[in-house]
């Protein structure tokens, strides 16, 4: 199982697998999120592909910036700090939702970039903000599980 596979588990175990509160934002999300959810998710055929590597990850990393809680700060290098959960780990803003519609389309977008890197020759740098957003995506999931975990938040 993969570190973001892991987290999104972690998260489902301590929500005791039920939905979230509300939906996870969509505004400004990848277009290729909004296809597999019309399709049901994957059951029914559906076309994910990313014709420009590079559009994809800027619109993957915007809508990324719009879901973070107020207390995360970037540093001096443009990246997401990584170094606290901030306010106790208590408040995530909207990434605080999961199941279908919440964390799931976060780890789906991942996958979706991850298959159109897979096989490209040029891909070096794409590759290295992908894994950038993994880790990220990451972090995150794993201090959401942690705080549900503390904290035995009821739903």
């Amino acid at each position: 199982m993969t570190a973001v596979g892991l987290g999104c588990h972690l998260i489902e175990d301590a929500s005791r697998f039920e939905q979230g509160p509300t939906n996870l934002p969509h505004k400004g999300r990848p277009k290729q999120v909004g296809i597999w959810v019309s399709s049901s998710r994957g059951r029914k055929l559906y076309d994910a592909s990313i014709p420009d590597i590079g559009q994809y990850a800027m619109v993957w990393q915007t809508w990324w910036d719009s879901l973070q809680p107020g207390w995360r700060k970037k540093g001096q290098d443009g990246n997401w700090e990584r170094n606290s959960y901030g306010e106790g780990g208590r408040e995530w803003g909207p990434l605080y939702q999961w199941g279908v519609n919440g964390t799931l389309n976060i780890v789906v977008s991942l996958y979706f970039w991850g298959v159109a890197l897979k096989g490209k020759s040029d891909s070096d740098v794409d590759l290295g903000v992908w894994e950038g957003g993994v880790g990220d995506v990451t972090w995150m999931l794993e201090g959401m599980a942690t705080y549900y975990e503390l904290f035995e938040k009821k739903f």
